[in-house]
């Protein structure tokens, strides 16, 4: 548990007592489920082992006492995991494993696990006051994971000794809260000369600060859409900081990419060169702070992670990197380089000691790889969570709880497995072979009763897919322990990376909820996939630890949408619509409806869409950019554009960001018009601001609504049941906001003028265009529905020449 302070009290565990591990395990010997999990069974084993005849044996003994120190009451609880009460004194034992190799084991002393003594300790000296002075005698048990051999040490207990321990680390607690008290009141006055004005006066901007401060001072949560040019980051951060700054709490700003971690940057920059005293750390993704040759995190392989923590220690490196304000991922990289040692796991340990954190959603949202060091309670009431870009998270909840598994891969590792007559081979196979049997029973199924059907809802025996999880986890550990006793390095291990998503799959498949359907596709030899249809479950209870959450975006509509699918209750939500802080006037948005965009029509219409695309570049020289629902859309119209006077730059698949720059640079610097064909909900339709003449116009064909595919159908039939809104939840709202999202790439200053044209019949339907924000609306003349849209451009322009 964590420290807890209330007035002059303090809660506590004993494990908040004990000294940092100077000999912790190493990264990688062991996955984390099994290292946790072999350790709880190693001391159950223990446990059903003893003699229960030799005295009262107590195992999972809790106790709790409390102790003045100054003018402090020290609450402190503990569990002893073995305890026996005898007449004239009582014995304890605290079972603790490690993951050794069998000499290296028979060699250790326990003083190498001061922490394990110090904590055995500590029970022993509570212990004996609540048995009123009994005598106490600690044992020590160390249990090997790697070949169950067990050593028992006996622990001297003096009580003098420990209580002049326990009256040090008290200390050093009571030091801690004071001088943290004392950083508090320092920082009021040093907040009172760091100037959070902005240069430009932005009423929505200073309306969603207001917002903010509120929900803060209140712990709730806010859900804010905010347009483009509102200027989001700063209105979030700086009421966020200046909350943070002198209450004890700590930022974590979540991005769906990479670029938009700029603007925290450049935000948070000014005011720490004010002497607002703070750490800030950007998080990278460990494939691309991976120092190694290559991507394989194995102490026996990689030398950055080889006795990572004592080096760590021994070099004092998170100090140094704590000598910087912004701790960018360069400086980490080139701290870990320098030092051999591994730079993601610096940045997670630098963390820590940070303010401001910046990265991706998965570090809080994903149930496999969220900061667990950070994260891993129910109450983390001391972070505020600001999400960037909020409409992408549901996207991304959907994704985390949607797990799939192939027979196909099922298939491969048998055939791998079967090849080697060895026992945990062996084992392995028999252990596969309950998920073979699990496929082939669906696969009858579908032949039987959905015959001729490529998918077909599935009911999943959730006990049998439990069991085939134990059998293989079991096997799996057997063969980890393989791996080490027999040095065997193997990167990209197929048969571990099956056991975590088998591990996913059970774990998701326990949900028992409507939201979540499972289903089997029949192709690639089948594929039993759950879908998840709501992840509001997931998120909004990840959302509800925080402090508050700040979740923003330009194109969070409908709100109210957002606001269900993202988890966000109701009773601790505020919600905030702003309008455009740029003149209506700067803008024209025309809609033209006499052409159909839906896919049967797109062939047919694709020359027409061609036309108006050609006319409006004629009508204004400038850049333009043209956003299709599909690569294959894209290239349909663009066969039609081959006499096009601008020149054309084409987005292509899984365009790096590398070409994205370049692309970007020559909108900005080029003499010439060009106009760029792009996707929406691509990486140019998102998160890039096209200021000043790098785009004078945006023509979006369609509404970009997601394919029709069996998955999506199972959203729209969820949402039908659930709020007779099927269509609209599955369909509408997600197409509608990447259309929203491309339109705001337009106007991102005072100064910018340009017009959007959308092109479609559906756009003049009510259902489509109701979904549009209200602030495009501000008088009748702001959104035209016409088919004269060269008058309409002509006249808007004109308006600008003169």
């Amino acid at each position: 548990m964590a420290i807890k302070v209330r007035d002059k009290n303090i809660s506590l565990s004993v494990r908040d007592l004990l000294q940092t591990a100077s000999r912790p395990q190493t990264i990688s010997s062991f996955p984390l489920p099994q290292r946790g999990m072999l350790g709880r069974q190693a001391q159950t084993k223990v446990q059903q082992q003893k003699d229960r005849n030799f005295g009262l044996f107590h195992k999972e003994y809790s106790l709790r006492r409390d102790y003045k120190y100054l003018d402090y009451t020290f609450s402190i609880q503990g569990r002893i995991d073995g305890l026996y009460k005898l007449k004239n004194r009582a014995e304890i034992e605290e079972i603790k494993s490690v993951v050794l190799r069998a000499a290296e084991f028979k060699k250790l002393h326990i003083e190498q696990y001061p922490e394990f003594r110090e904590q055995v300790l500590f029970y022993a000296y509570i212990l004996q006051d609540e048995l009123d002075g009994l005598e106490i005698f600690p044992y020590l048990i160390l249990v090997n994971l790697i070949n169950d051999a067990k050593r028992t040490f006996k622990i001297d207990f003096k009580r003098s000794s420990v209580e002049q321990l326990l009256q040090q680390r008290f200390a050093l607690i009571v030091q801690n809260i004071e001088k943290e008290q004392a950083v508090l009141e320092t920082r009021k006055k040093e907040l009172a000369v760091v100037d959070f004005s902005l240069p430009e006066k932005r009423p929505q901007q200073q309306q969603m600060m207001e917002q903010v401060t509120q929900v803060l001072q209140e712990g709730l949560h806010l859900t804010a859409s905010a347009p483009t040019g509102t200027g989001k980051t700063a209105a979030a951060l700086f009421p966020a900081l200046r909350y943070a700054y002198v209450n004890s709490k700590k930022i974590f700003f979540v991005t769906s990419k990479t670029t938009q971690q700029n603007i925290v940057y450049e935000t948070i920059t000014p005011l720490i060169e004010q002497g607002l005293d703070i750490h800030v750390l950007f998080l990278r993704a460990s494939e691309k702070m991976c120092a190694n040759d290559v991507y394989f995190c194995h102490e026996a392989f990689c030398p950055f992670i080889q006795d990572y923590h004592e080096r760590c220690l021994d070099k004092n490196v998170i100090s140094e990197l704590l000598e910087n304000s912004i701790i960018t991922p360069e400086i980490v990289y080139a701290k870990g380089t320098e030092n051999t040692l591994c730079p993601f796991e610096l940045s997670l340990d630098v963390a820590l000691y940070c303010d401001v954190i910046t990265g991706d959603y998965n570090y809080v949202f994903d149930p496999a790889v969220y900061l667990r060091r950070l994260f891993d309670r129910k109450d983390y009431a001391d972070w505020i969570l600001i999400i960037d870009e909020a409409h992408n998270l549901y996207d991304r909840g959907m994704g985390y709880l949607s797990p799939e598994i192939r027979f196909e891969r099922v298939k491969n590792l048998l055939s791998q497995t079967g090849r080697y007559k060895t026992k945990v081979y062996k084992l392995l196979n028999k252990a596969l072979q309950e998920t073979e049997q699990l496929f082939k029973d669906l696969d009858l199924e579908g032949r039987l009763h959905h015959s001729g059907q490529q998918y077909f809802t599935a009911d999943i025996n959730r006990q049998a897919w439990q069991s085939a999880l134990e059998v293989y986890e079991a096997a799996f550990i057997k063969y980890v322990i393989h791996k080490i006793k027999k040095r065997i390095l193997l990167m990209d291990d197929p048969l571990e990376s099956f056991f975590y998503e088998l591990r996913r799959f059970v774990q998701v498949s326990r949900i028992q909820d409507r939201a979540f359907v499972p289903f089997y596709n029949a192709e690639a030899e089948g594929i039993l996939k759950i879908q998840c249809c709501d992840p509001s479950g997931w998120l909004g209870s990840r959302i509800d630890g925080f402090h508050s959450v700040l979740a923003m975006s330009a194109t969070l509509d409908p709100i109210s949408f957002y606001q269900d699918v993202l988890g966000f209750a109701d009773y601790r939500t505020n919600t905030l619509t702003l309008d455009s802080p740029f003149p209506a006037e700067n803008r024209r948005i025309i809609i033209v409806p006499r052409i159909s965009t839906r896919f049967k029509d797109r062939v047919q219409n694709a020359p027409a869409i061609a036309e108006i695309i050609r006319n409006t570049v004629k009508i204004h020289s400038g850049n333009y950019l043209v956003f299709f629902p599909s690569f294959n859309f894209l290239q349909q119209v663009n066969l039609f554009l081959g006499n096009l006077q601008t020149e054309k730059i084409i987005q292509k698949p899984g365009m790096k960001e590398a070409e994205r720059s370049k692309i970007l640079e020559e909108l900005e610097k080029s003499a010439s018009p060009h106009i760029l064909l792009a996707v929406m909900g691509g990486i140019f339709s998102e998160g890039v601001d096209y200021a000043g003449s790098m785009a004078e116009g945006v023509i979006i064909i369609s509404p970009a609504l997601p394919q029709i595919n069996y998955e999506r159908e199972l959203l729209r039939n969820y949402y039908d049941e659930e709020k007779e809104m099927g269509f609209d939840y599955a369909y509408i709202y997600p197409g509608m906001n990447k259309v929203i999202q491309s339109a705001g790439r337009l106007i991102r200053s005072a100064a910018d003028k340009g017009i959007v044209l959308l092109i479609g019949e559906r756009f003049s339907d009510d259902r489509y265009n109701s979904i549009l924000p209200e602030y495009w609306f501000e008088s009748a003349q702001d959104v035209v529905i016409t088919d004269d849209y060269m008058q309409e451009l002509k006249s808007f322009w004109a308006k600008w020449e003169k």
